[in-house]
């Protein structure tokens, strides 16, 4: 098995070195020859190619040509393939490659008559099969003019750009055909980071919009509408969505891909206002990152007119001064969270916005799309942390709450349940003095005032260990015991792996069920077997409480005073089922009756379950 595993191993990597070579050659072969040029600059759009030609016009070597381009120059090249002609005549088909342009007209000529070949994108010429490179201008030596030259009219649009940079090569068919319908390892390593820039800008626009759908919360459509025009912006070459949307590459479509430059900013200024509560945070910010988002309002405004008026040049300076505008702001803005940030959420907006203002200096100053794209993927991923850690934090916040609200209504339960204890108590010491048992009223007044006090102690409590809880249990049983002439006996007991001194349950919690045993359960049963057993066991999570008694049943106790059906119920039993539903919003029966019978199917008394989380 190790051996057939070793030869499958050695054959894969055999084929990838192979591919590895073929890539490199590919690579090799795709190289044309330099064919050298000379440029002539004009404010003068008309001219025609005899006005070029003429040998009174001073053609400059591109490396003289100190001025970027600007939308209201035309460029002319003077393309000298004369130390190729003995390579061009060789052969039928020879292809001229170049860079780029929106506007570009190449005249050669055909059966000797002067032809106009469009190479501007403006202009509807496209390569349909590769998303890196435009098409090969054929031609052969039959085409050149004056036997040499071939004449190339440019314009370029937005681009600040160098005649210096202008590349001119001659390929063969073979190594035309291999730019323009396949992929170098230098052509994929170029993709590469654009296609996971997309999947991430793709996972992340999903998901943050989906989510603003469910919550409606504007922080996350807004930070959805960064990354959806993040993506337009970065990827609409590489993904030839100027095809998807406006059928081809156009004005129109090209205008609408720069307006989204300053769209990216617009919606990154709303993100921050609202993922920061700016208005309530840092009124100061809030008031700039305004003003900001009006400035950046008007700018989209008057880009779109300048660009669908083909008015290039004010697009430009618009487009300039957009740039320095959110430079500056940047700076002082991430500098004043740096220093002044109220908690976390500001690091963030600090971190992402740096490593964004890196990329997009890298792409101005160097031209390089990947630092874009690097510094625009971190961005993205810091600012969807920084919303999940800001959703962390509001559900910690509201659990906490919602922790309080339930401690507040449970002790205004526990409240409501006190009085009735107290109103019961006083009752029977007032039915002790009525009958002339003062010894009784006496002592039974002691052992209330006994009990008031702890329960007074007690009340700033919540919960109580379970050893204070017997305690009051023992203290109430006393008075109950001393109150009906010790007509009945109690026990409480606790498991061994029960500590009573760890656990802990909330106040009173099982009082009002002993109290419901024994005047319902226990007082109306004839004779002296009267028994009340109340025991305490862990399960799992819960405290389990069993209270236990050999009255005469619920049935006979509700036909006889209807305290468990009728809309009379006893009040305590009433709160008590409401504290147990807040303490256990996720058991649906946390108290269970249980009626006894005996052998000839009699009732025999009652039990009731309570579980008691300890969550």
């Amino acid at each position: 098995m190790g051996k057939k595993f070793s030869i499958y191993l050695l054959s894969f990597l055999l084929v990838l070195g192979s591919m590895e070579d073929l890539m490199g050659q590919n690579e090799s072969l795709r190289t044309g020859i330099a064919i050298p040029f000379t440029v002539y600059v004009t404010e003068n759009d008309s001219l025609t190619l005899e006005d070029v030609r003429d040998p009174s016009l001073s053609f400059i070597e591109p490396g003289e040509v100190s001025q970027k381009t600007i939308p209201s120059r035309t460029y002319w090249l003077k393309v000298d393939l004369s130390e190729e002609l003995h390579r061009i005549q060789s052969d039928s088909l020879w292809y001229l490659r170049m860079q780029t342009f929106e506007y570009g007209t190449v005249y050669l000529l055909k059966n000797q008559a002067l032809v106009e070949h469009k190479i501007g994108r403006f202009e509807g010429v496209r390569n349909p099969s590769s998303k890196l490179y435009n098409l090969g201008i054929p031609f052969s030596s039959t085409s050149l003019l004056d036997g040499k030259y071939l004449f190339v009219k440019l314009k370029r649009v937005v681009y600040y750009d160098h005649a210096s940079r202008w590349k001119i090569e001659l390929v063969s068919p073979l190594q035309n055909e291999l730019l323009e319908s396949f992929y170098s390892k230098k052509d994929l390593n170029y993709m590469t980071p654009v296609y996971t820039f997309v999947g991430i800008c793709l996972v992340i626009f999903i998901l943050t919009f989906v989510f603003y759908l469910y919550s409606w919360r504007a922080e996350f459509l807004f930070y959805s509408l960064y990354v959806l025009f993040l993506f337009f912006f970065l990827s609409s070459d590489i993904l030839n969505l100027h095809d998807l949307f406006f059928g081809q590459y156009s004005l129109n479509s090209y205008s609408f891909f720069q307006v989204t430059q300053v769209l990216i900013n617009f919606f990154y200024i709303l993100f921050v206002i609202y993922y920061l509560n700016t208005k309530i945070a840092y009124p100061k910010l809030h008031i700039a990152l305004k003003t900001i988002a009006i400035v950046l309002s008007v700018i989209v405004i008057l880009d779109t007119l300048f660009l669908f008026t083909h008015s290039f040049y004010p697009n430009i300076i618009l487009l300039d001064l957009e740039r320095i505008i959110m430079t500056i702001f940047g700076l002082i803005g991430m500098g004043y969270l740096l220093f002044n940030s109220k908690d976390k959420l500001g690091y963030f907006i600090v971190v992402g916005s740096f490593l964004y203002m890196i990329g997009a200096l890298g792409l101005l100053f160097f031209k390089v799309r990947a630092y874009m794209i690097i510094g625009s993927s971190l961005e993205i991923l810091i600012f969807a942390s920084g919303l999940t850690y800001k959703m962390q934090q509001e559900n910690k916040e509201k659990l906490r709450f919602q922790k309080e609200s339930l401690v507040n209504e449970n002790r205004a339960l526990r409240a409501q349940m006190n009085p009735h204890f107290i109103f019961n108590s006083l009752n029977s010491i007032q039915n002790l003095i009525a009958s002339g048992k003062k010894e009784f009223a006496v002592k039974y007044l002691n052992k209330f005032s006994l009990l008031m006090r702890n329960l007074l102690e007690s009340s700033f409590d919540t919960n109580l260990i379970l050893s204070e809880e017997i305690s009051l249990l023992e203290k109430y049983l006393q008075l109950e015991a001393l109150r009906f002439n010790e007509s009945f006996t109690y026990h409480i007991s606790f498991d061994d792996d029960l500590d009573p001194d760890v656990a802990e349950i909330p106040a009173l919690l099982v009082q009002p069920f002993v109290e419901n045993a024994i005047i319902h359960g226990l007082l109306n049963k004839p004779g002296t077997d009267k028994t009340l057993e109340i025991r305490f066991s862990k399960d799992e999570s819960f405290i389990v409480c069993v209270i236990e008694d050999n009255g005469i049943g619920r049935k006979a106790a509700s036909e006889r005073a209807s305290l468990f059906e009728n809309k009379n119920r006893s009040r305590g039993i009433q709160v008590t089922q409401k504290r147990l539903a807040l303490m256990n919003p996720g058991h649906e029966n946390p108290i269970v009756f249980t009626d006894k019978y005996d052998l000839n199917g009699k009732a025999a008394g009652t039990i009731v379950t309570l579980k008691i989380s300890l969550e």
